[in-house]
């Protein structure tokens, strides 16, 4: 039941990158910008196919995977959805049970809905809600199938902080649940806050994995930020204070 990410490379971003994940772990992808952290979960879901390496998920190869069935193993949030205009946000997602194998398609729907508390948005239309508004939606629709494995590419993006910590304890009890959930994050804050596990990218190379504390050190931030960090710790989570480097 295991991800086995092996010298997994693509000529755009990534080179070399290598680690493994387990169902129940929250699996935080971490890099500055274009270090390669959107490459690595396009290649995860197969919109990319990676030109070197290995990928492998419960003892399969990824790559010779069929769209209908990578469809039924794991849901998937781009970083930059594809814009749907006038659509009303109930069609839309109902557009998402499409190809899953659902028994009751009207109670998953009603799931999804209810965890990311959007009944107010149903009848509007995507062009017609803000950014996070929009967001939360697609959010929604990649949990539609309740799927083993989750891929996020960004999901707090464009959110405010209460909708913040709101997804990202959704996605916190995913994995609680057993199911892998593998996050592409820009906040190091809400990574060590919920993460099981980090992979840090630096210029599309693994530069640390492992536990947010082993990962997130002095040395692991300049190289791959180019800042220093004070952390605030308390008993409800940390959050990080950053500035540059001098």
């Amino acid at each position: 039941m295991t991800l086995k990410v092996e010298r997994l490379g693509h000529s755009t971003r990534l080179q070399e990158v290598s680690f493994a994940a387990q169902p129940g772990e929250l699996v935080g992808i971490l890099g500055a910008n274009g270090a390669g952290k959107s490459t690595l979960l396009q290649l995860l879901c197969g919109v990319l196919e990676p030109d070197a390496g290995q990928l492998t998920y419960q003892q399969r190869d990824l790559t010779q995977i069929s769209a209908y069935e990578r469809r039924q193993l794991l849901g998937y949030l781009p970083q930059t959805p594809v814009a749907e205009g006038g659509i009303r946000v109930d069609h839309f997602l109902q557009a998402g049970l499409v190809n899953l194998h659902l028994s009751c398609p009207g109670k998953e729907l009603n799931r999804v809905v209810e965890t990311l508390q959007i009944h107010a948005l149903l009848e509007r239309t995507l062009d017609k809600l803000s950014g996070g508004e929009q967001r939360r939606v697609h959010i929604a629709r990649a949990l539609l199938g309740d799927h083993n494995w989750l891929l996020c590419d960004e999901p707090t993006t464009s959110l405010d902080l209460y909708y913040q910590l709101q997804v990202m304890a959704v996605l916190r009890a995913q994995a609680d649940r057993g199911k892998l959930v593998t996050l592409a994050l820009h906040d190091l804050g809400l990574a060590a806050r919920y993460c099981d596990r980090l992979v840090l990218i630096d210029k599309g190379r693994l530069l640390a994995e492992g536990a947010p504390a082993a990962v997130l050190t002095d040395a692991n931030l300049a190289q791959a930020y180019k800042i220093k960090a004070r952390w605030l710790c308390t008993d409800e989570g940390v959050t990080l204070l950053p500035s540059l480097l001098s």
